[in-house]
């Protein structure tokens, strides 16, 4: 046991069945306490709990009732994401059915996990634009809208050509905009506006424009970085 009576990561999980066995008797579908040691072992290298993550991202993806599963292995996946993406490189296109789960939450960590790994795998991301776009017609909330934004960011960023692709799309969650979803557009926007085209960049500055008398600092930080670019 560690301190606090907490069983350490390295002891948190034994084979396969455990794993499985785990994710099923998890309660709640963000199951941040179940994905977070999960993760930190395969950034410690285990890759075969991280094979497992990614298997277990579309566990019977049509039963509702196995959404913990795959919310719970999907949350490995996007921390592991995050710090390791070329762990994932190889693994992208089998997660990319994970973007059909009916829950919003496997859906907003696999969208998230596709940006991460953009820059090492941007074949299979392109691939989840069309997904991206899905997430910003039905708005179901903040995390998965929000998640749709930053991945259209980090896809765009990687060159202009990406950005003329996704930015339309992005124009489209700006006039859809929900309350809050603006910190998280202007972080897209701020990825992307290095290799913005002009018309782009104007649309972008006026979006900011908008926010710049927010009352949230973090807010009002991307308005100055965003609007400050060019002068």
């Amino acid at each position: 046991m560690g301190r606090g009576g907490s069983t350490p990561p390295t002891a948190f999980f034994g084979g396969e069945m455990q794993i499985l066995e785990r994710l099923l008797n998890n309660k709640g579908t963000v199951s941040s306490a179940l994905g977070k040691p999960l993760a930190h072992r395969a950034l410690a290298g285990d890759l075969k709990i991280l094979d497992k993550c990614v298997e277990y991202s579309t566990y019977q993806i049509n039963d509702k009732k196995m959404k913990h599963v795959r919310s719970g292995a999907a949350k490995a996946v996007e921390i592991t994401a995050e710090h390791k993406p070329q762990l994932l490189k190889k693994h992208l296109p089998r997660l990319l059915p994970a973007l059909e789960a009916e829950e919003p939450q496997t859906r907003w960590m696999i969208i998230r996990t596709m940006g991460f790994c953009a820059k090492v795998n941007p074949e299979t991301a392109r691939k989840a634009i069309p997904y991206a776009e899905d997430i910003i017609d039905e708005k179901e909330g903040l995390c998965i809208a929000s998640s749709a934004d930053l991945f259209l960011g980090d896809y765009g960023s990687l060159s202009a050509r990406n950005a003329k692709q996704v930015f339309p799309l992005l124009e489209k969650s700006i006039g859809t905009c929900i309350e809050n979803e603006q910190d998280w557009i202007l972080e897209a926007l701020l990825e992307l506006y290095p290799v913005l085209g002009k018309r782009e960049k104007e649309t972008a500055r006026r979006f900011a424009n908008q926010s710049r008398d927010s009352s949230r600092n973090n807010t009002r930080k991307r308005v100055i970085k965003i609007l400050g670019y060019d002068s």
